[in-house]
């Protein structure tokens, strides 16, 4: 019998983008595999028409899915703006407290590309006691380069490549304690911020990886109510010092993901509202007028989809100011060396 996989797919407020996720699983994974979606705040009329499309992906919504919901709906009714950017904690580690030894984690703006049996992947993991599989990594390989290992069933694994040191001074560094981090970068003796982070996502992914169960769930507190990676940064190091892991990659990118679309970011300097945004992006598909797979496996082309803006006619989200956040996203990530197009 294959190994049985649960694949996990966080959501909020995307369903166009929700819709190609699971599309492109079913178009591209083999093995025993199940979908389940934590969503945190879709609107109900849009998880009605996902549960009709897959009526075999079960959906679990967050304790804030209602309080959420509300907020999303009077944000673009031009009422108070959306403001609970609490993460739904609970939902996720309950997820994957009920799911499989080793779970796929996804999220809703990313989707499957190429060819891949889960259960095969589990089966490895599992018997080299490698605690993640990471499918992306933006084209950018220099994380992994030249520290290559053992390849097989289509994964290659990788040695860590971390900055030198004992746990306590590389932990100490992470979480900024005492100011240590910003006192060695003024002195022009550490990188700035995500860029002495980078080198530790050997050890991480938010999402787009296939994971040990036990070591996720290592990573994460219960308490934690704000997206802060670098304490699943430090907590990874902490595992990795203490028990036998390993870390691999697929050897080809398996997902992409999108830099024209965000749930929630804003730019300074740049006057697009993304919820309202995505409001209309959201009445485009619902009602058949936006097609999920449009220009996949790339993502969506900005231009097939200026007529959602030109006729929502809102000036809180033109389709010229979309096209200057889409940049100020990119570059974002490019200065990451992440390749954005």
């Amino acid at each position: 019998m294959p190994t049985a996989v649960s694949i996990l797919v966080k959501s909020f407020n995307r369903p166009f983008y929700l819709d190609r996720c699971l599309r492109s699983i079913y178009a591209h994974v083999t093995g025993d595999f199940t979908i389940t979606v934590l969503d945190d705040g879709t609107p109900p009329a849009y998880l009605a028409e996902i549960a009709r499309r897959y009526p075999q992906v079960e959906i679990k919504r967050s304790e804030l899915y209602d309080a959420k919901v509300a907020q999303l709906e009077a944000h673009v009714a031009g009422g108070p703006k959306f403001s609970l950017r609490v993460i739904p904690t609970k939902l996720w580690i309950e997820g994957v407290e009920a799911a499989t030894p080793v779970f796929c984690l996804l999220e809703d703006d990313i989707w499957m590309t190429q060819p891949v049996n889960f259960s095969e992947m589990a089966d490895y993991m599992q018997s080299r006691q490698v605690v993640m599989t990471k499918f992306y990594w933006g084209s950018n390989i220099t994380t992994f380069q030249a520290n290559m290992g053992v390849r097989s069933k289509g994964l290659q694994e990788y040695e860590l490549s971390l900055p030198a040191g004992p746990e306590w001074w590389l932990r100490a560094l992470l979480l900024n304690r005492f100011k240590l981090h910003s006192v060695l970068h003024r002195l022009g003796l550490a990188k700035e911020g995500i860029y002495f982070q980078l080198p530790f996502y050997s050890l991480y992914s938010v999402a787009s990886a296939a994971f040990s169960k036990d070591y996720w769930l290592n990573l994460w507190s219960a308490g934690q109510q704000q997206a802060d990676e670098v304490h699943q940064l430090a907590r990874a190091l902490r595992w990795t010092r203490q028990r036998l892991s390993r870390f691999a990659k697929s050897e080809v990118e398996l997902t992409q993901t999108s830099f024209i679309s965000s749930a929630t970011n804003m730019f300074k300097g740049v006057d697009f509202d993304v919820i309202a945004a995505n409001h209309y992006l959201n009445q485009a598909w619902l009602h058949g007028r936006l097609d999920a797979m449009q220009n996949y496996p790339r993502d969506f082309d900005p231009a097939a989809l200026q007529f959602v803006f030109d006729e929502a006619n809102d000036p809180r989200c033109t389709y010229a100011n979309w096209l200057l956040w889409i940049a100020s996203f990119k570059q974002v990530y490019a200065s990451m060396g992440v390749v954005v197009d």
